[in-house]
């Protein structure tokens, strides 16, 4: 080990003697403060800037160039076995301000805190269910369609605490089976939290479909998954559906989903392939629950909705969905849904953000939820700035 050791030090030195150092400057354009929020830096571009070779991507720490605190850091890949395409840094941004960032190679170095995670639960069949510390959400695989619980929607599960409680959850709702204890179900609040959002055969919490004639066409249980990010900062998976029929053209889906920490909302990239037609009317929906509240706080961009939970104590839950202007999005309420719409030909992908808040968390009223909205539009609009300078 003290032989590894003294190798990488030799040949980090090396390369770090090849030229200056330097670093990154963010900026926030915007008026408001960023509280963790996730940026994308080019791998590539990087790595030429600190005159390290990619062998070295793995070490690579961040730190913030005047005080030395530590920014969490993770290599992100383009897609499944895919070689690393980008370093996400995990940083906050005072309104208009700026922070300098300074990397090394460290290969001692600790790991950042675990602040997202995801995993298939075999305790229920094949549920997939991912999480960071604001919100959790869960899809359904083909071992339940196969039990005849159908659903391509996006399940919620409302939380307090910034725990990660996945696992927590599952093997309660498990004791309680076990025990013949329903107090230990998932369904009942613990003070962490509770599942009191029911999908069924709804989109959920921003799950798609063919819209067409007024109808949201949809799939069935998702047929592959894949993990392609797995922390500590941003967790994402690839998911497909089987083709299936949409008023008479043959459609499949595939779609990213990823959630970063420090954030409500998924940002979901979804692609459909068919043939027979031109274009496609594509849909992401809300469900909207008996006794719920919808509103479109901006034509095209937001759709909001404070809903009723399944259990009357749990509160409410505020599900909402974001979209950049130019991705061309049409705004309606259809088919029990508040619903995005992206004209798409096949192959041709859409990009969208849905997430959910829970009244007795950190979104206690409908306003709350639309202003939170609000400001991640203005976010998506108005990027953090990045730039490079020589020290």
């Amino acid at each position: 080990m003290r032989v590894s050791n003294l190798w990488i030090a030799i040949v980090l030195f090396a390369w770090s003697t090849a030229g200056p150092a330097q670093e990154l400057i963010l900026t926030n354009p915007l008026g408001v403060d960023r509280s963790q929020e996730v940026i994308e830096v080019p791998l590539g571009r990087l790595l030429q800037h600190l005159h390290l070779p990619l062998s070295q991507a793995a070490y690579l720490v961040a730190e913030d160039a005047v005080t030395g605190q530590r920014i969490p850091n993770q290599l992100c890949a383009a897609g499944q076995n895919a070689a690393p395409a980008c370093l996400l840094l995990l940083v906050q941004l005072p309104a208009h301000g700026r922070q300098r960032i300074v990397f090394r190679a460290d290969a001692a170095a600790a790991r950042p805190a675990v602040l997202v995670f995801g995993r298939e639960a075999p305790e229920r069949k094949d549920d997939f269910a991912w999480e960071n510390q604001q919100v959790a959400y869960r899809i359904y695989g083909p071992a339940l369609q196969a039990t005849g619980e159908i659903a391509s929607g996006i399940d919620v599960w409302s939380k307090r605490v910034p725990n990660l409680v996945i696992d927590n959850f599952y093997k309660r709702d498990a004791d309680g089976a076990r025990t013949h204890d329903p107090a230990l179900s998932y369904h009942k609040d613990n003070g962490q939290g509770l599942d009191s959002y029911y999908v069924g055969p709804s989109r959920g919490c921003g799950g798609t479909a063919v819209f067409s004639g007024g109808k949201l066409i949809v799939s069935k249980n998702y047929t592959t998954l894949h993990i392609v990010d797995n922390g500590p900062i941003r967790f994402s998976f690839e998911v497909s559906y089987a083709p299936w029929d949409a008023n008479g053209v043959a459609v499949s889906e595939t779609k990213r989903i990823a959630l970063d920490a420090g954030t409500h909302m998924n940002k979901i990239v979804s692609t459909y392939t068919f043939q027979g037609a031109a274009t496609l009317d594509l849909a992401a929906g809300i469900a909207v629950h008996e006794g719920a509240e919808a509103k479109f706080p901006v034509t095209g961009s937001i759709a909001s909705v404070w809903d009723t939970p399944q259990d009357s104590s749990a509160g409410r839950i505020a599900t909402g969905m974001v979209a950049d202007p130019r991705q061309h999005a049409r705004t309606i309420e259809a088919a029990g849904h508040v619903v995005m719409v992206f004209t798409r030909h096949s192959g041709e992908p859409f990009t969208y953000f849905a997430g959910s808040g829970w009244s007795k968390a950190d979104m206690p009223a409908f306003p709350n939820w639309n202003r939170y909205l609000q400001l991640q539009l203005d976010l998506i609009k108005s990027p953090v700035s990045v730039r490079w300078s020589e020290r």
